[in-house]
Protein backbone atom coordinates (compact mmCIF):
# COMPACT_ATOMS: atom_id res chain seq x y z
CA UNK A 1 0.00 0.00 0.00
CA UNK A 2 1.23 3.40 -0.78
CA UNK A 3 1.45 6.45 1.01
CA UNK A 4 -0.18 9.66 0.15
CA UNK A 5 3.64 12.18 0.21
CA UNK A 6 1.66 15.27 -1.52
CA UNK A 7 0.67 17.72 1.46
CA UNK A 8 4.12 19.23 3.18
CA UNK A 9 4.08 21.10 6.35
CA UNK A 10 6.95 23.64 8.29
CA UNK A 11 7.14 25.06 11.70
CA UNK A 12 9.44 26.94 13.80
CA UNK A 13 9.73 23.57 15.30
CA UNK A 14 12.40 22.89 12.18
CA UNK A 15 14.15 26.05 13.14
CA UNK A 16 12.75 28.34 10.54
CA UNK A 17 12.91 31.81 12.08
CA UNK A 18 9.37 34.07 12.02
CA UNK A 19 10.72 37.08 13.65
CA UNK A 20 10.21 40.99 13.69
CA UNK A 21 12.32 41.40 10.81
CA UNK A 22 12.08 42.33 7.57
CA UNK A 23 12.45 39.50 4.94
CA UNK A 24 11.25 36.93 7.34
CA UNK A 25 8.41 36.21 5.90
CA UNK A 26 10.07 35.70 2.53
CA UNK A 27 12.98 33.57 3.45
CA UNK A 28 10.34 31.27 5.52
CA UNK A 29 8.11 30.98 2.50
CA UNK A 30 11.31 30.50 0.01
CA UNK A 31 12.46 27.30 2.18
CA UNK A 32 9.29 26.11 2.75
CA UNK A 33 7.70 26.47 -0.59
CA UNK A 34 10.60 25.99 -2.83
CA UNK A 35 13.93 24.80 -1.45
CA UNK A 36 13.58 22.74 1.24
CA UNK A 37 15.72 22.27 4.24
CA UNK A 38 18.55 20.01 3.60
CA UNK A 39 19.61 17.60 6.18
CA UNK A 40 23.61 16.45 7.61
CA UNK A 41 25.50 14.56 6.57
CA UNK A 42 23.86 10.83 6.44
CA UNK A 43 26.05 9.05 8.57
CA UNK A 44 24.57 5.26 8.62
CA UNK A 45 21.41 4.24 6.45
CA UNK A 46 19.96 0.92 6.26
CA UNK A 47 16.65 -0.65 4.89
CA UNK A 48 14.25 -3.13 7.58
CA UNK A 49 12.03 -6.15 6.72
CA UNK A 50 9.24 -3.69 6.56
CA UNK A 51 11.28 -1.93 3.25
CA UNK A 52 11.25 1.31 5.88
CA UNK A 53 14.85 3.01 5.19
CA UNK A 54 16.54 4.18 8.80
CA UNK A 55 18.79 7.07 8.33
CA UNK A 56 21.31 8.55 11.08
CA UNK A 57 22.55 12.32 10.70
CA UNK A 58 25.39 13.95 11.90
CA UNK A 59 23.67 16.63 13.69
CA UNK A 60 20.24 17.40 14.92
CA UNK A 61 17.77 17.09 12.48
CA UNK A 62 14.87 19.26 13.93
CA UNK A 63 12.43 17.11 11.55
CA UNK A 64 8.76 16.24 12.99
CA UNK A 65 6.80 13.18 12.90
CA UNK A 66 4.56 12.90 9.37
CA UNK A 67 7.02 15.23 7.60
CA UNK A 68 7.73 14.69 3.93
CA UNK A 69 11.69 13.51 3.36
CA UNK A 70 13.14 13.38 -0.17
CA UNK A 71 16.27 11.34 -0.52
CA UNK A 72 18.93 11.88 -3.47
CA UNK A 73 22.24 10.33 -4.72
CA UNK A 74 21.53 6.89 -3.58
CA UNK A 75 22.09 3.15 -4.91
CA UNK A 76 19.77 1.69 -5.37
CA UNK A 77 18.08 4.58 -6.97
CA UNK A 78 14.76 3.14 -6.26
CA UNK A 79 15.32 4.97 -2.91
CA UNK A 80 15.43 8.18 -4.93
CA UNK A 81 12.36 9.03 -3.91
CA UNK A 82 9.70 10.85 -1.48
CA UNK A 83 8.96 9.23 2.41
CA UNK A 84 7.06 10.35 5.25
CA UNK A 85 8.57 10.32 8.49
CA UNK A 86 7.59 7.56 10.13
CA UNK A 87 9.38 7.52 13.30
CA UNK A 88 11.93 10.45 15.19
CA UNK A 89 13.70 7.68 17.66
CA UNK A 90 16.40 10.66 18.78
CA UNK A 91 17.72 13.90 17.39
CA UNK A 92 19.67 12.24 14.97
CA UNK A 93 18.15 9.70 13.89
CA UNK A 94 14.75 9.16 11.46
CA UNK A 95 12.70 6.12 10.26
CA UNK A 96 10.91 6.76 6.51
CA UNK A 97 8.16 5.23 4.68
CA UNK A 98 8.76 5.24 1.25
CA UNK A 99 6.32 6.66 -1.22
CA UNK A 100 6.86 3.23 -3.72
CA UNK A 101 8.08 0.08 -2.06
CA UNK A 102 11.96 -0.76 -2.28
CA UNK A 103 12.36 -4.07 -2.91
CA UNK A 104 15.98 -4.45 -1.73
CA UNK A 105 17.26 -4.37 1.58
CA UNK A 106 20.77 -3.28 1.16
CA UNK A 107 22.06 0.29 0.64
CA UNK A 108 25.40 0.15 -1.50
CA UNK A 109 25.42 4.08 -1.45
CA UNK A 110 24.19 6.51 0.87
CA UNK A 111 23.29 10.08 -0.48
CA UNK A 112 21.73 13.51 0.79
CA UNK A 113 18.23 14.37 2.34
CA UNK A 114 16.07 16.95 2.87
CA UNK A 115 12.47 18.12 4.22
CA UNK A 116 10.56 18.48 0.83
CA UNK A 117 9.44 21.47 -0.48
CA UNK A 118 5.96 22.28 -1.23
CA UNK A 119 6.49 22.25 -5.05
CA UNK A 120 7.04 25.81 -6.04
CA UNK A 121 8.96 27.91 -8.14
CA UNK A 122 10.36 30.94 -8.10
CA UNK A 123 9.19 32.88 -11.00
CA UNK A 124 10.56 35.76 -10.42
CA UNK A 125 12.66 37.29 -7.57
CA UNK A 126 13.48 41.50 -7.33
CA UNK A 127 17.40 42.67 -7.30
CA UNK A 128 16.36 44.34 -3.63
CA UNK A 129 15.69 40.49 -2.93
CA UNK A 130 12.12 42.03 -1.05
CA UNK A 131 9.65 40.45 -3.75
CA UNK A 132 9.02 37.61 -4.92
CA UNK A 133 6.77 35.06 -7.41
CA UNK A 134 5.94 31.90 -6.77
CA UNK A 135 4.18 29.21 -8.39
CA UNK A 136 3.52 25.41 -8.90
CA UNK A 137 5.49 23.49 -10.38
CA UNK A 138 4.52 22.13 -14.34
CA UNK A 139 1.50 23.69 -13.64
CA UNK A 140 -1.81 23.78 -15.19
CA UNK A 141 -3.95 27.01 -16.51
CA UNK A 142 -5.44 26.86 -13.33
CA UNK A 143 -2.56 27.93 -11.31
CA UNK A 144 -2.16 31.33 -10.24
CA UNK A 145 1.61 33.29 -9.91
CA UNK A 146 1.38 34.20 -6.52
CA UNK A 147 2.67 38.00 -5.56
CA UNK A 148 4.63 38.36 -2.12
CA UNK A 149 5.72 41.99 -2.00
CA UNK A 150 7.61 43.02 1.27
CA UNK A 151 8.08 46.34 -0.16
CA UNK A 152 8.34 49.87 2.64
CA UNK A 153 9.59 52.36 -0.35
CA UNK A 154 8.67 53.26 -3.50
CA UNK A 155 11.23 55.95 -3.67
CA UNK A 156 8.79 58.71 -2.79
CA UNK A 157 6.81 57.33 -0.07
CA UNK A 158 7.90 55.67 2.97
CA UNK A 159 6.36 53.29 5.56
CA UNK A 160 7.84 52.99 8.71
CA UNK A 161 10.63 50.33 9.41
CA UNK A 162 9.71 49.96 12.59
CA UNK A 163 5.74 49.66 11.91
CA UNK A 164 4.02 46.19 11.93
CA UNK A 165 5.44 43.89 9.55
CA UNK A 166 3.30 42.46 6.23
CA UNK A 167 3.89 41.30 2.98
CA UNK A 168 1.23 42.52 -0.11
CA UNK A 169 -0.34 39.35 -1.25
CA UNK A 170 -2.12 38.52 -4.66
CA UNK A 171 -3.09 35.63 -7.31
CA UNK A 172 -2.47 36.82 -10.98
CA UNK A 173 -3.51 34.96 -14.06
CA UNK A 174 -0.26 35.76 -16.04
CA UNK A 175 2.86 37.88 -15.96
CA UNK A 176 5.80 39.07 -17.86
CA UNK A 177 8.01 40.40 -15.05
CA UNK A 178 7.91 41.08 -11.05
CA UNK A 179 5.82 44.11 -11.33
CA UNK A 180 3.62 43.09 -14.09
CA UNK A 181 -0.05 44.23 -12.38
CA UNK A 182 -1.66 46.65 -14.59
CA UNK A 183 -2.76 44.60 -17.73
CA UNK A 184 -6.79 45.26 -17.14
CA UNK A 185 -7.21 41.68 -19.47
CA UNK A 186 -5.39 39.65 -16.85
CA UNK A 187 -7.13 38.61 -13.32
CA UNK A 188 -6.18 39.50 -10.25
CA UNK A 189 -7.72 38.28 -6.43
CA UNK A 190 -7.75 40.67 -5.02
CA UNK A 191 -8.95 43.12 -8.21
CA UNK A 192 -10.36 46.45 -8.50
CA UNK A 193 -10.99 47.15 -12.23
CA UNK A 194 -10.63 50.93 -11.94
CA UNK A 195 -7.51 50.90 -9.77
CA UNK A 196 -5.16 48.03 -11.01
CA UNK A 197 -2.45 49.29 -8.70
CA UNK A 198 -4.98 49.03 -5.29
CA UNK A 199 -3.49 46.00 -4.14
CA UNK A 200 0.29 47.32 -4.70
CA UNK A 201 0.75 50.88 -3.83
CA UNK A 202 2.32 53.25 -1.87
CA UNK A 203 1.24 56.53 -0.38
CA UNK A 204 2.13 59.11 1.88
CA UNK A 205 4.75 58.55 4.77
CA UNK A 206 4.84 58.41 8.72
CA UNK A 207 1.42 58.15 10.16
CA UNK A 208 -0.16 58.94 7.34
CA UNK A 209 1.26 56.03 4.88
CA UNK A 210 -1.10 53.56 3.34
CA UNK A 211 0.71 50.67 2.31
CA UNK A 212 -1.38 47.82 0.14
CA UNK A 213 -4.79 46.43 0.06
CA UNK A 214 -4.38 42.86 0.90
CA UNK A 215 -1.70 41.77 3.19
CA UNK A 216 -0.56 38.63 5.32
CA UNK A 217 0.84 39.76 8.74
CA UNK A 218 3.23 38.22 10.54
CA UNK A 219 4.90 40.79 13.49
CA UNK A 220 2.42 43.37 15.32
CA UNK A 221 2.38 44.75 19.15
CA UNK A 222 -0.49 42.95 19.60
CA UNK A 223 -2.42 39.30 18.91
CA UNK A 224 -4.91 38.06 17.69
CA UNK A 225 -7.75 39.80 18.10
CA UNK A 226 -6.55 42.72 18.90
CA UNK A 227 -4.42 45.07 16.22
CA UNK A 228 -2.76 45.48 13.67
CA UNK A 229 -1.81 48.66 14.64
CA UNK A 230 0.99 49.65 12.14
CA UNK A 231 2.61 52.76 14.16
CA UNK A 232 3.23 50.13 17.21
CA UNK A 233 6.74 48.50 16.97
CA UNK A 234 6.20 44.77 17.32
CA UNK A 235 8.33 42.82 19.83
CA UNK A 236 11.30 41.44 19.21
CA UNK A 237 11.41 37.18 18.85
CA UNK A 238 10.39 34.76 16.93
CA UNK A 239 6.69 34.05 16.28
CA UNK A 240 5.40 30.15 16.26
CA UNK A 241 3.65 28.73 12.97
CA UNK A 242 2.64 26.27 11.02
CA UNK A 243 2.81 26.44 7.17
CA UNK A 244 1.09 23.54 5.51
CA UNK A 245 0.08 22.53 1.54
CA UNK A 246 0.37 21.36 -1.21
CA UNK A 247 1.67 23.02 -4.56
CA UNK A 248 -2.13 23.41 -5.34
CA UNK A 249 -2.65 25.46 -1.78
CA UNK A 250 -0.77 26.93 0.99
CA UNK A 251 -1.92 28.34 4.95
CA UNK A 252 0.18 29.85 7.19
CA UNK A 253 -1.32 29.65 10.84
CA UNK A 254 0.99 32.28 13.12
CA UNK A 255 1.48 34.15 15.80
CA UNK A 256 1.46 37.92 15.70
CA UNK A 257 3.60 38.47 18.53
CA UNK A 258 6.48 36.26 20.07
CA UNK A 259 4.68 35.14 23.53
CA UNK A 260 1.56 34.29 22.02
CA UNK A 261 2.07 30.52 21.03
CA UNK A 262 -1.70 29.83 20.72
CA UNK A 263 -3.75 32.55 19.47
CA UNK A 264 -2.78 32.31 16.11
CA UNK A 265 -4.18 33.83 13.00
CA UNK A 266 -5.18 31.71 9.43
CA UNK A 267 -3.93 33.18 5.98
CA UNK A 268 -3.39 31.00 2.72
CA UNK A 269 -3.75 30.73 -1.00
CA UNK A 270 -4.16 28.60 -3.88
CA UNK A 271 -6.79 26.94 -5.54
CA UNK A 272 -9.94 25.19 -4.04
CA UNK A 273 -11.94 22.27 -4.79
CA UNK A 274 -14.19 23.76 -7.21
CA UNK A 275 -18.22 22.69 -7.96
CA UNK A 276 -18.14 24.98 -10.78
CA UNK A 277 -16.38 24.72 -14.11
CA UNK A 278 -12.54 26.04 -13.45
CA UNK A 279 -12.11 26.77 -17.07
CA UNK A 280 -14.24 29.01 -17.52
CA UNK A 281 -13.58 30.77 -13.81
CA UNK A 282 -9.93 30.30 -11.73
CA UNK A 283 -10.91 28.22 -8.81
CA UNK A 284 -8.50 30.86 -6.69
CA UNK A 285 -8.84 31.49 -2.74
CA UNK A 286 -7.24 34.11 -0.90
CA UNK A 287 -7.20 34.77 2.87
CA UNK A 288 -5.60 37.43 3.92
CA UNK A 289 -6.13 40.95 5.66
CA UNK A 290 -7.92 43.68 4.06
CA UNK A 291 -6.80 46.67 5.61
CA UNK A 292 -6.47 50.13 3.45
CA UNK A 293 -6.67 52.72 5.92
CA UNK A 294 -3.41 54.66 6.85
CA UNK A 295 -0.57 53.58 9.80
CA UNK A 296 -1.97 55.67 12.36
CA UNK A 297 -5.43 54.73 12.52
CA UNK A 298 -6.88 52.81 14.89
CA UNK A 299 -9.68 49.91 14.94
CA UNK A 300 -11.24 47.10 17.17
CA UNK A 301 -8.57 43.99 15.97
CA UNK A 302 -8.55 41.70 12.88
CA UNK A 303 -11.68 40.19 13.96
CA UNK A 304 -13.12 43.69 12.16
CA UNK A 305 -11.53 44.16 9.11
CA UNK A 306 -12.81 41.93 5.85
CA UNK A 307 -10.80 39.17 5.93
CA UNK A 308 -8.71 39.44 8.85
CA UNK A 309 -9.92 36.05 10.72
CA UNK A 310 -11.21 34.05 8.17
CA UNK A 311 -13.52 30.58 9.76
CA UNK A 312 -13.66 31.71 13.56
CA UNK A 313 -15.59 34.93 13.61
CA UNK A 314 -18.15 37.44 12.16
CA UNK A 315 -18.97 35.66 8.28
CA UNK A 316 -19.59 39.36 7.41
CA UNK A 317 -16.09 40.32 8.22
CA UNK A 318 -13.80 37.46 7.91
CA UNK A 319 -14.59 36.13 4.81
CA UNK A 320 -12.61 34.91 2.26
CA UNK A 321 -11.44 36.46 -1.22
CA UNK A 322 -12.80 34.11 -4.52
CA UNK A 323 -12.97 35.17 -8.14
CA UNK A 324 -16.19 36.20 -9.64
CA UNK A 325 -18.15 33.50 -11.77
CA UNK A 326 -18.88 35.34 -14.85
CA UNK A 327 -19.25 33.03 -17.95
CA UNK A 328 -19.37 36.30 -19.70
CA UNK A 329 -15.99 37.99 -18.86
CA UNK A 330 -14.47 36.50 -15.71
CA UNK A 331 -11.77 39.29 -15.39
CA UNK A 332 -13.95 41.23 -12.56
CA UNK A 333 -14.00 42.68 -9.24
CA UNK A 334 -13.24 39.76 -6.67
CA UNK A 335 -16.26 38.43 -4.61
CA UNK A 336 -16.10 37.55 -1.19
CA UNK A 337 -17.26 34.15 -0.22
CA UNK A 338 -18.16 32.86 3.50
CA UNK A 339 -17.41 28.87 5.10
CA UNK A 340 -20.66 26.45 6.07
CA UNK A 341 -19.53 25.25 9.03
CA UNK A 342 -21.32 24.50 12.31
CA UNK A 343 -20.16 27.52 14.22
CA UNK A 344 -17.17 29.80 14.36
CA UNK A 345 -15.81 28.26 17.43
CA UNK A 346 -13.86 25.18 15.59
CA UNK A 347 -11.57 23.45 18.13
CA UNK A 348 -13.61 25.08 21.49
CA UNK A 349 -17.32 24.13 20.57
CA UNK A 350 -16.97 20.18 20.93
CA UNK A 351 -19.65 19.28 19.48
CA UNK A 352 -18.61 16.71 17.95
CA UNK A 353 -16.59 15.23 21.20
CA UNK A 354 -17.81 11.06 20.85
CA UNK A 355 -14.67 10.82 17.72
CA UNK A 356 -11.17 11.37 18.20
CA UNK A 357 -10.65 13.59 15.19
CA UNK A 358 -14.48 15.08 14.75
CA UNK A 359 -12.92 16.60 11.33
CA UNK A 360 -15.03 18.52 8.61
CA UNK A 361 -14.47 19.66 5.19
CA UNK A 362 -15.13 23.58 4.68
CA UNK A 363 -17.13 24.37 1.68
CA UNK A 364 -17.45 28.19 0.36
CA UNK A 365 -20.55 30.20 -0.63
CA UNK A 366 -20.11 33.54 -2.43
CA UNK A 367 -22.55 36.89 -2.44
CA UNK A 368 -24.26 35.52 -5.45
CA UNK A 369 -25.42 32.86 -3.85
CA UNK A 370 -22.98 30.11 -5.54
CA UNK A 371 -21.64 27.27 -4.03
CA UNK A 372 -18.75 27.12 -5.03
CA UNK A 373 -16.70 24.11 -3.49
CA UNK A 374 -14.78 23.46 -0.68
CA UNK A 375 -11.49 24.36 0.56
CA UNK A 376 -8.52 21.87 0.49
CA UNK A 377 -6.33 20.91 3.60
CA UNK A 378 -7.92 22.76 6.18
CA UNK A 379 -10.87 21.45 8.10
CA UNK A 380 -13.01 22.92 11.08
CA UNK A 381 -12.49 20.70 14.17
CA UNK A 382 -15.60 19.79 16.27
CA UNK A 383 -13.61 18.35 19.16
CA UNK A 384 -11.85 20.22 21.45
CA UNK A 385 -7.94 19.08 21.70
CA UNK A 386 -7.03 21.03 24.91
CA UNK A 387 -4.32 24.24 24.73
CA UNK A 388 -2.65 23.31 21.62
CA UNK A 389 0.17 25.26 21.78
CA UNK A 390 2.15 24.12 18.43
CA UNK A 391 2.31 22.26 15.38
CA UNK A 392 1.12 18.80 16.44
CA UNK A 393 0.94 15.97 14.03
CA UNK A 394 -2.01 13.16 14.74
CA UNK A 395 -2.55 9.65 13.39
CA UNK A 396 -6.02 8.70 13.37
CA UNK A 397 -6.48 4.77 12.23
CA UNK A 398 -4.54 5.16 8.42
CA UNK A 399 -4.81 8.85 8.63
CA UNK A 400 -2.56 11.39 9.10
CA UNK A 401 -3.73 15.12 10.34
CA UNK A 402 -1.79 18.14 11.66
CA UNK A 403 -3.34 20.51 14.40
CA UNK A 404 -2.39 23.95 15.99
CA UNK A 405 -3.98 26.77 18.30
CA UNK A 406 -6.06 29.47 16.51
CA UNK A 407 -8.11 32.43 17.81
CA UNK A 408 -11.58 32.13 18.09
CA UNK A 409 -14.05 34.45 19.85
CA UNK A 410 -15.13 32.15 22.00
CA UNK A 411 -11.58 31.25 23.74
CA UNK A 412 -8.72 29.09 22.33
CA UNK A 413 -9.46 27.09 19.26
CA UNK A 414 -7.60 25.14 17.22
CA UNK A 415 -8.05 23.52 13.84
CA UNK A 416 -7.18 20.31 11.58
CA UNK A 417 -5.24 20.20 8.20
CA UNK A 418 -5.45 16.78 6.61
CA UNK A 419 -2.19 15.12 5.38
CA UNK A 420 -3.48 12.06 3.27
CA UNK A 421 -3.40 8.45 4.40
CA UNK A 422 -0.65 6.28 5.85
Amino acid sequence: MTIDINVQFFSHLNGLVLGNNWGDLIRVLDKALVTGIDFTQITAASIDEQGDVHITLYSTHNAMLLQVVELMGFAPSSLNQKYRIKGVPNATQLILKPKTDIAERSITTAGAGKLASLGYDIIFRDTGDVKRVYRAKNPTTQHPFIRVDETISDGTNTYNSNYAKSAMVGLLKSMEHIDDYENPNVLQLPMSRTNLKKNWALSGSGLSNNRGWSKWYWACSQGVPDGPFEMDTPSAGNRSFTLIGDNDAFYLLRSMINSNTNNKLLSGCGLFNSTQDAGVCPNWFLMATNKITNAGSTNTGFASIEGGTPLVFDPTKSNIMVTRYDTSNPVQDHLVATPVIPDLNTGYSNIYSGVLIGALEIPLTDTQKKLRGALKHVLYSGNSRGAVLSTTPIISDNSMFLTDGIWVNSGQGSIYFYLGEL
